[in-house]
């Protein structure tokens, strides 16, 4: 079976006599990024590009009469007719989702008078990875515990490392999933309150060998690197006022230094992502 979910991660439920009876998901698509160099056998790897994951929903429907098939068979056109992205989720795994969309038509299989299955084709939209239906910082502020549905057993979490919020200047920042957390294409928010420096503010994934500078002075602003953008206080882009790099997040540890200045809190936000 399976659930889906808006974008605001509110379950969204089905007409009774609809019946979401399984889902299948494809592995990740790739597209390979190669090249021919003149008087070089073959061709030159550079790597490739995640593509897509099919996933196709399969769901019945059971009716009263003719008449309630028609109506139910609406029902399930517009539900998911919604002209957006949604969320689905297994639902013997129901910490994980995947964001997705239908754009290909379909046609029920007609089975009896009150009956019909639905194959339901959709793409994956913005990542091609199962992602967590929580955040880092959700997980921090309510603690972890396994038998809560929303965390589960399965997405590798260390209940003794669990802390995102951080107030010393050495640190572990724990990624559960197997997937690199990069900010081109993923949610990661790095947030450091009341920072205190005459310049050079550093973040330093020790880890990876990342870092992230802060090239000028801070009178207890608040240092944001959301995504792509990065600010202080009310500035809200001072991307050039940095060494113009930013920090990603491989699974398992990361360890973390703070170098040149104060701060009063560091926190992490992002999602576990899984293959």
């Amino acid at each position: 079976m399976f659930k889906i979910y808006d974008l605001n991660m509110k379950e969204i439920p089905f007409p009774d006599g609809v019946i979401p009876l399984e889902i299948f998901v494809g592995s990740v698509g790739k597209e390979r990024v190669v090249d021919t160099v003149d008087g070089r056998p073959g061709a030159v790897d550079y790597g490739f590009n995640y593509t897509d994951r099919p996933v196709s929903l399969f769901l019945r429907i059971k009716a009263a009469d003719a008449a309630d098939f028609r109506l139910l068979r609406n029902e399930v056109f517009a539900a998911f007719d919604v002209g957006s992205a949604f969320y689905v989720a297994e639902a013997d795994v129901p910490s994980r989702v995947l964001k997705v969309v239908v754009d290909e038509s379909y046609i029920p299989d007609r089975l009896t008078e009150e009956y019909a299955d639905f194959d339901i084709n959709c793409r994956t939209l913005d990542s091609v990875f199962w992602e967590s239906k929580y955040t880092t910082l959700e997980l921090h502020d309510s603690g972890y515990s396994a038998t809560a549905e929303k965390y589960g057993l399965v997405d590798n979490i260390d209940d003794e490392k669990v802390k995102y919020r951080f107030t010393e200047s050495n640190f572990t920042v724990y990624n559960a999933g197997n997937v690199t957390v990069e900010p081109e294409s993923m949610l990661l928010n790095i947030i450091v309150n009341a920072v205190q420096s005459t310049n050079n503010f550093t973040i330093r994934n020790k880890t990876t060998g990342e870092e992230v500078v802060l090239k000028r002075e801070s009178k207890g602003s608040h240092f944001r690197i959301q995504g792509m953008v990065i600010s202080l206080g009310s500035i809200t882009n001072i991307f050039r006022d940095t060494n113009r790099r930013f920090i990603s997040l491989v699974p398992g540890d990361n360890e973390f230094e703070i170098l040149n200045g104060t701060f009063k809190e560091i926190r992490f936000e992002f999602k576990f992502l899984y293959k």
